[in-house]
C-alpha cells in the first residue's frame, strides 16, 4: 500500500508592474519579526486561495495590495522550489512543501502615491540600477534580473504595452516595420520577431506560392512566416544567419521557450506548441516507424511507386492505410482528390493525422508514440548539429488553394 504523500503544493503568484520610465513597482513589507523577510521589498503578489488559477491569484493580490484592477496581463515565468520546509510550528520534522511562484507583467500608468497601499508599509517604483541598494524578499531579485534581461522588458522602454502614441509599432504593417527597424540599425532578429508578433494574416498567396501560417486555425508555423518576411526584405539580413534560422531552426542568439513566448506573445506561442507537437513531432514519428519497418525488411522496391512503402508505416501508427486517410482528410476540407500533394496541404494533413491519432487511440499508446517521436527528433537534431550541413529548402509544388467546407 503506497504511503501518504508527504509533500504538499503551495501556489503563489504576482505581477511585475512597470511604469513608462521602465521602473518596477515594489511593496515595502512590514517590519515585523513574525513575518518572513520583514522590512524587505517585494513584487506585488501573494499566496493562492483554493480553486484559484495563478492569474486569478495574481489579479486578486494586486487589487488587495494596490487597489488596481488590472486589464490585460502577460505571463512571464514560473519558479519552483521543490521540497522546501514549510513555515509554521509543529512537533517532529517539518513538513515538506513544493512552492510554485507564477509571475506576470503589466503596464502601470498610476503613480505610486496614487495607489492604495492595502498591505505593508508603502509602494514605490524602482529603476533597475536602484535595486542593489535595497533588501529584496524571497527570490524576487532573481526574478527581476531575469525580467530585465528578457525580451519583454525593452518593449516597456519603447512604450509598446501602453498602447499610446509612444507605441512605434501600433498600426504599422509588419513588413514595413521590419524595413524601418533595419534602416534604423536595429538587430535583424529583433525586428523579425516583432513583425511576427504583429502579424495577423493566417494565410496568403505571394508570387504563386501559398503560405499557410496557421494550420487548422490553431497550429502556428512561425518559421514559415519568418521565411516569408526574410524573403520580402531581401539582402538586408545576413544570408548565413538567415539560412541557419530557416533550415536548422538556429537563431543568431540563444532562444529558449520562455524567450520565444515573450517575443511573439502568449497566443502565438500556444499555437506554436500546437504546430510543434501536431506537425513536427508527427513527422518524426512517421520517420521513426519507417526506420523500424526498414529494419524489419518490410520495405518494398521502388517499382511500386512509393505509395506502398508508406502504407506499413501508416497502418502501424494509425491502423489505416495512407490513401484512405488522405481521402478522408480531403473530404473533410473540401479539397480535390488529386494525385499530387503540395507542401502546405501536406502540413495540414500532418496536423489532421495528429488529431486523428489522439482521438482514436488509447492515451497510453499516444504517449508511447509521442515519446518515440521526440527521441527520434532529438537524434535527428543531434545529427544535423554534428554534420554542420545546411540542406536546401525548396517548397514543394503547390495545389490550387481550396476553402474549407462551410459549417
Amino acid at each position: 500500500m503506497p504511503e501518504p504523500r508527504s509533500v504538499s503544493r503551495k501556489l503563489s503568484a504576482g505581477v511585475i508592474l512597470v511604469d513608462r520610465e521602465g521602473r518596477v513597482l515594489l511593496q515595502h513589507r512590514d517590519d515585523d519579526p513574525k513575518i518572513m523577510y520583514p522590512g524587505h521589498w517585494g513584487i506585488t503578489g501573494g499566496a493562492g486561495m483554493p480553486g484559484e488559477t495563478p492569474e486569478q491569484t495574481a489579479r486578486r493580490e494586486v487589487q488587495e495590495e494596490t487597489g488596481l484592477s488590472l486589464g490585460s496581463i502577460e505571463p512571464f515565468r514560473a519558479y519552483y522550489n521543490s521540497g522546501a520546509p514549510a513555515a509554521g510550528r509543529g512537533r517532529g520534522a517539518a513538513k515538506r512543501v513544493d512552492y510554485e511562484l507564477y509571475l506576470f507583467h503589466a503596464p502601470c500608468d498610476t503613480p505610486a502615491e496614487a495607489l492604495i497601499c492595502g498591505e505593508g508599509r508603502g509602494l514605490r517604483f524602482f529603476a533597475p540600477h536602484e535595486l542593489p541598494a535595497i533588501d529584496v524578499a524571497y527570490n524576487h531579485r532573481e526574478v527581476l534580473t531575469d525580467f530585465f534581461a528578457s525580451p519583454a522588458y525593452p518593449r516597456y522602454l519603447r512604450g509598446i504595452p501602453f498602447g499610446t502614441a509612444d507605441d512605434q509599432t501600433a498600426g504599422v504593417e509588419p513588413l514595413e516595420h521590419v524595413r524601418d527597424a533595419l534602416r534604423a540599425g536595429d538587430p535583424w532578429f529583433d525586428a523579425l520577431m516583432e513583425a511576427i508578433a504583429l502579424w495577423e494574416r493566417p494565410r496568403e498567396s505571394v508570387d504563386g506560392r501559398e503560405y499557410r501560417y496557421l494550420i487548422g486555425g490553431e497550429a502556428f508555423d512561425w518559421l514559415l512566416l519568418a521565411e516569408r518576411i526574410i524573403e520580402a526584405v531581401g539582402a538586408s539580413i545576413p544570408e548565413g544567419e538567415a539560412e541557419r534560422l530557416l533550415f536548422s531552426a538556429q537563431p543568431p542568439r540563444e532562444l529558449d521557450d520562455d524567450a520565444l513566448r515573450d517575443l511573439i506573445g502568449t497566443s502565438k506561442h500556444r499555437a506554436h506548441l500546437n504546430y510543434l507537437y501536431g506537425v513536427t513531432v508527427e513527422e518524426a514519428l512517421q520517420y521513426a516507424v519507417e526506420l523500424d519497418v526498414s529494419k524489419e525488411r518490410r520495405a518494398i522496391s521502388s517499382d511500386d511507386g512509393g505509395e506502398a512503402v508508406r502504407d506499413p508505416v501508416f497502418e502501424r501508427i494509425y491502423d489505416r492505410p495512407r490513401d484512405e486517410l488522405l481521402r478522408e482528410f480531403r473530404d473533410a476540407r473540401c479539397l480535390p482528390q488529386v494525385p499530387a500533394i503540395g507542401l502546405a496541404e501536406l502540413r495540414e494533413f500532418m496536423y489532421w493525422l495528429f488529431k486523428y491519432r489522439v482521438a482514436h487511440q488509447e492515451p497510453a499508446r499516444v504517449a508511447s508514440d509521442t515519446r518515440k517521436a521526440l527521441a527520434q527528433l532529438s537524434r535527428m537534431e543531434d545529427a544535423v548539429r554534428r554534420s554542420g550541413r545546411r540542406p536546401p529548402r525548396a517548397p514543394a509544388p503547390e495545389m490550387e488553394p481550396a476553402e474549407y467546407c462551410s459549417t
